[in-house]
């Protein structure tokens, strides 16, 4: 067509081009998922009819090429961006052979098949590195069904990185050997070019955005930019140094990973501008490659064109095929990975028009590899959308280890300067399933005049506004809750207690107070009213640019009722923020903490230090307190097993040193509250043939011995095998809970219901790990198949009983098991007054 509507064809007004391209976005992905076919096709297909050789509407003219170009590199950008770091690295052997396997099988094939076509060996080995590459069109309909984070795309975008390298090295080396200057200074050149690129890309440049993020804020606009040049800068580099742009915009995407997290205004930004303009003008620039007309007036190009698309569809198919069977993973999985592996285009292209401009490759090829980049082109998205769909229903029916109650986080707000940044730890801290909203909250104190109180009210919902404003920038549900109490904390514990709330996110400024116990009137009065978990936050720095979450635990505060959920918090922040994790425990034995973190199945680096006591802690906090480390102090309220006086001094001390942290307060809540196997009454359980008075046994391993004599005879195998497992291994970890009273605890395979056992030993016997002689010893043996949080409950309820010593002289005295009974009763009636 020459013209419509007396309009010239193809059109040349560039504000008239881009009207034409936003209604192609905007409709043909409506139009194709109403006949069930992905959305992204359609820009592709209405690429090819609007093009020259059908409609003749549009031309790839120098804005719509630079806007493939560009859509290009931000699927690569996006790809490593949203990759799994975690899994990425835990995956790479998988990646690693993968891409060995997808990019082996195709060159191989490719290059026997069309040397037997006649071509020479550069032409055939070029051609065939086409197929061995492979572009991650489909890479958004992954991200939109919220599969990024499975292993078999884990392990298809780290193959990518392996086959469009080696397959862009083979476009570098045949067009050198085809220009003869293929030598030894050509290979030390590119060598040394890429380690120092990468060099700068990995270890410059993320220290170049953590300054820049942390010095620069103005409502997120100038981060947003800086990104976008950073990745087009970098790509650009990447071809300057004699490789690709797309692996540069690849490069910067895996490493930003971890300085943008997935649930953040500026994560939000990047992909609604990918996903809604910048991807769709690359997938209309591949439908305006297709020359419909060749496939008319050529029969050989239909040769070349199924032959190509047969070898790639093929070989890829087997490769997938091959790494499906070699990693186990299911039917679904398999055609994810090839539907995501056999689309060609960035390195596809790159080779094609090189090979062209040398005169490696003819019209038949050039026009053949257009056919097959649309072909695969459809079919890859369209495998991607048909088997994604199964897999994100299998991750959904997969065993999942939520939390028992729903999770409702409630975010106390008095400074506008902080609000943003308490959000932000709220929008991390909430779980990836969860439908919860998060409850953003301002606490008025009630004054006598009605319109002092009216006008904090309004300025109140000022700051809620803008905290709704940006919740819905990062995509989290929020539910504003004004209070106007007789003072704030009443506020706060009044809305937490009414919405049933999980967590409390509370921001400290770290002023010294005359009134304060710990924080301040407010926060100490929360702490003091409130069983839920509490977060208290200075953090002097944007969350997402720190490098080290390091966590200090005191000792036995693995005994309280919440330590299960603090631990799977802490993990759960440190997968979202892409840290590391160093533990260091005060004066307790870190392998015991160690199992409570691994019983966790959140996959983070985590190293334990044991700090031999609290002088020490000072000395090591100095350490781990640079500006690339946020401290979590998990600290416990008075009155609790946990509580010692220095965990009231140490946030000033973090404060002083002018550190970055978190101060963690268990949850204080009844287990039932979470829906845990709840502790049968201790009475009940000391059963009279497990309880041994007026021992008289020469050590602890003799005790321990006697008394799991009375459930285990000698003679049943398991009898050994616990004791050497509480005595000998010490895989029980034995713990003085209070002077004279040791509990070792385990968990025991093949155990049908909890065990405890309970010895008195008048004279006492000697232990290591007690300050002095033992007089009480406490055995609890827990079913394996019983989750460790049960299991820690059950543990915590048993040395709740011992928080107190002033009577434990009356269990030592004890004669018989009537008075144990009252002893234990006794103790139960002090923890309900």
């Amino acid at each position: 067509m020459e013209s419509i509507l007396g309009l010239p064809l193809p059109v040349q007004d560039p504000v008239l081009i881009f009207g034409i391209c936003m209604v192609v976005i905007l409709v043909t992905p409506l139009l194709f998922e109403r006949f069930r076919l992905p959305g992204i096709i359609g820009p592709i297909v209405a690429g090819v009819v609007l093009g020259t050789s059908v409609l003749n509407v549009l031309e790839r003219g120098q804005a719509i090429e630079l806007l493939g170009n560009v859509g290009l590199l931000y699927i690569m950008f996006l790809a490593g961006l949203e990759i799994n770091m975690t899994q990425f690295r835990k995956n790479r052997d998988r990646s690693l052979v993968f891409g060995i396997i997808t990019f082996t099988i195709p060159q191989v094939t490719g290059t026997i098949i069309f040397r037997l076509l006649g071509f020479d060996w550069a032409a055939s080995i070029l051609v065939a590195s086409m197929f061995a590459s492979h572009t991650l069109v489909p890479y958004p309909i992954v991200s939109r069904l919220g599969i990024v984070k499975d292993d078999a795309v884990v392990t298809t975008v780290g193959g990518t990185i392996l086959t469009d390298t080696v397959a862009l090295l083979v476009l570098v080396v045949i067009a050198r050997s085809v220009q003869g200057d293929l030598d030894a200074r050509f290979w030390v050149t590119l060598s040394l070019s890429m380690v120092i690129y990468v060099t700068a890309v990995v270890y410059l440049l993320p220290i170049l955005v953590r300054w820049f993020f942390r010095n620069v804020s103005d409502g997120g606009k100038s981060e947003f930019v800086f990104v976008l040049a950073v990745v087009f800068i970098g790509a650009y580099l990447a071809r300057a140094v004699g490789t690709e742009a797309i692996l540069g915009a690849f490069l910067v995407g895996l490493t930003l990973n971890r300085l943008i997290p997935e649930r953040s205004r500026l994560m939000s930004q990047i992909q609604f501008f990918g996903e809604t303009f910048i991807i769709p003008f690359f997938l209309i620039f591949i439908g305006l490659l297709v020359d419909v007309s060749v496939l008319a007036s050529s029969p050989t190009a239909w040769l070349v064109m199924g032959t190509m698309l047969a070898t790639n569809v093929g070989t890829k198919f087997v490769a997938a095929g091959i790494t499906r069977r070699i990693y186990n993973y299911s039917n679904a999985q398999g055609w994810l990975i090839f539907g995501l592996s056999t689309c060609e285009a960035a390195a596809t292209l790159a080779a094609t028009l090189v090979g062209y401009e040398l005169g490696i490759i003819g019209d038949d090829v050039l026009n053949g590899v257009v056919m097959m980049i649309f072909a695969t082109c459809v079919l890859g998205p369209w495998v991607v959308e048909r088997f994604g769909k199964e897999v994100a229903r299998q991750e959904q029916e997969q065993l999942y280890e939520p939390r028992q109650a729903p999770q409702r986080i409630l975010v106390p707000l008095a400074n506008p300067a902080t609000s943003e940044m308490l959000l932000n730890l709220a929008a991390m801290l909430r779980d990836e399933k969860s439908e919860e909203a998060v409850f953003p909250l301002t606490a008025i104190a009630e004054e006598a005049d009605a319109d002092n109180t009216e006008s904090k009210v309004a300025g109140a919902e000022r700051l809620l506004a803008h905290a709704v404003v940006h919740a819905a920038e990062m995509d989290i549900p929020v539910n504003p809750v004004t209070r106007v109490a007789r003072n704030p904390a009443s506020g706060i514990i009044d809305a937490a207690t009414e919405r049933r709330v999980s967590d409390i996110v509370i921001g400290w400024n770290g002023a010294r107070s005359t009134q304060q116990r710990i924080f301040g009137t407010v926060i100490d009065q929360v702490l003091e009213r409130s069983t839920q978990q509490v977060w208290v936050c200075k953090l002097n720095h944007p969350i997402n640019t720190f490098q080290r979450l390091v966590v200090l635990l005191p000792p036995l505060v693995d005994h309280n009722l919440g330590f299960y959920e603090t631990v799977r918090s802490i993990k759960h922040l440190a997968s979202q923020l892409g840290t590391q994790l160093q533990v260091l425990v005060v004066q307790d034995d870190p392998e015991r903490f160690r199992q409570h973190f691994e019983s966790i199945a959140i996959e983070v680096t985590t190293g334990f230090i044991q700090v031999p006591n609290w002088q020490g802690v000072r000395t090591e906090l100095q350490d781990f307190s640079s500006s690339n480390d946020l401290v979590v102090l998990v600290s416990a309220r008075e009155r609790t097993l946990a509580y010692e006086r220095q965990l009231a001094q140490l946030p000033q001390a973090l404060a002083d040193l002018n550190a970055s942290f978190l101060v963690l307060y268990p949850s204080e809540r009844d287990a039932r509250n979470y829906g845990a196997l709840q502790p049968r009454g201790l009475p009940e359980i000391l059963t009279e043939e497990r309880v041994k008075l007026n021992l008289t046994t020469s050590s602890y391993e003799r005790t321990v011995e006697e008394l799991l004599t009375t459930a285990m005879p000698k003679e049943d195998p398991q009898h050994w095998a616990v004791l050497k497992s509480l005595v000998y291994d010490d895989v029980g970890y034995a713990s003085e809970i209070l002077p004279g009273v040791i509990i070792s605890h385990a968990r025991v395979q093949g155990l049908k219901e909890t065990q405890l056992f309970l010895g008195v030993h008048p004279q006492g016997v000697p232990h290591e790990r007690a300050g002095k002689t033992v007089h009480v010893v406490l055995l609890l043996l827990s079913p394996a198949q019983r989750s460790t949080q049960d299991h820690l409950t059950q543990l915590a309820e048993i040395a709740r009983n011992f928080n107190q010593g002033e009577r434990l002289d009356k269990l030592i005295a004890a004669d018989s098991l009537d008075q144990v009974r009252d002893w234990f009763m006794h103790q139960s009636m002090l923890q309900l007054r």
